[in-house]
């Protein structure tokens, strides 16, 4: 399963723009993976994992709304979207939001090792 913690996350529905995402973030100092397509889905599943770890961490999901999230960028990778992972630091955010609305992203959240927040202006990448 890709982790997400410590990340920003947008999804970009151009795979064009999403690969030209990646450039800009790293000019910017940030370290940054495209999702897309089935294996990109892939990376968001947790069935390859096994044991105790793997329950646990289901349950967590389960039981929270990091879920919807998941189930939201997995939605946007099946439809042909793509999910561009950003690894960043808790405030980093506000300057890592504004590169991916220039690509097209679209609902984005920062994604902390207990909490995840929605981030980038209302409506962002859209149209």
């Amino acid at each position: 399963m890709h982790d997400l913690t410590g990340t920003v996350v947008a999804i970009i529905d151009d795979h064009e723009r999403a690969r030209e995402a990646l450039p800009a973030l790293s000019a910017a100092g940030y370290e940054a993976e495209l999702l897309h397509g089935e294996e990109g889905r892939a990376h968001l599943k947790m069935e390859d994992e096994e044991g105790i770890t793997s329950i646990v961490k289901k349950l967590v999901l389960a039981f929270g709304d990091e879920v919807r999230i998941l189930e939201r960028l997995d939605a946007a990778l099946a439809d042909g979207a793509s999910v561009v992972s950003v690894v960043s630091g808790a405030d980093d955010a506000p300057d890592v939001a504004p590169i991916l609305e220039e690509h097209g992203g679209r609902d984005m959240w920062r994604m902390g090792e207990w909490s995840f927040n929605r981030i980038g202006e209302p409506g962002s990448g859209e149209g």
